[in-house]
């Protein structure tokens, strides 16, 4: 009996090739020289914006997928603490590409939580000298 028409198009994708591009993705990432999955999307001639599609459409592609952050943060933290990778380029693509990390200062403002006593703070007449 031959399959009904459902409707819509066909999927460019199917679960078979997304759990062979898992693999390879995993296999990607074991290499020393990788760094960077846009990398891998570039050899596999994906759209890297297409990364979180292809992750919904297939559990073992998701996991992959989750896997490559994970993989990318943790080389690129290890990289810049050995100092293996530049420090201010790494911090550049922590704070673009690594979900969760950011570079602000936090000001507080709140001048009744003055951590000093009374007495202990400085005021101009405090440094100067008189003698």
């Amino acid at each position: 009996m031959a399959k009904k028409n459902l409707g819509g198009r066909p999927k460019k994708y199917t679960d078979e090739y997304l759990e062979a591009l898992a693999e390879r993705f995993e296999a990607w990432m074991e290499k020393p020289d990788s760094i960077y999955y846009k990398r891998f999307c570039y050899e596999e001639n994906i759209a890297p914006a297409q990364l979180t599609e292809l992750a919904q459409q297939n559990a073992r592609f998701s996991e992959a997928y989750a896997k490559s952050q994970v993989w990318q943060e943790i080389k690129l933290s290890e990289g810049a603490l050995t100092g293996k990778y530049n420090a201010g380029f790494t911090k550049f693509m922590m704070g673009n590409v690594c979900h969760g990390w950011t570079d602000r200062q936090i000001i507080v403002r709140d001048t009744a939580a003055d951590p000093l006593p009374k007495e202990c703070r400085n005021t101009s007449s405090d440094l100067v000298n008189e003698s």
